[in-house]
């Protein structure tokens, strides 16, 4: 292989680790929003309680 062509391949290869890294952020930070969306800071979940548990009793 020559120079120029070596130079051409580590191109491709360079853009295509670039666009994977981008696409994986995007990807990332998409899941990050919809899990954490409309849930306000120090929020607990209340579960329903069951109708014959002890602590009712």
């Amino acid at each position: 292989m020559t120079a120029s062509a070596e130079k051409k391949e580590f191109g491709r290869t360079a853009m295509a680790i670039l666009v994977t890294m981008l696409l994986l952020i995007v990807a990332l930070t998409g899941i990050l929003v919809e899990t954490t969306w409309g849930h306000p800071v120090g929020a607990v979940e209340k579960l329903a309680p069951e109708p014959g548990s002890f602590a009712r009793r």
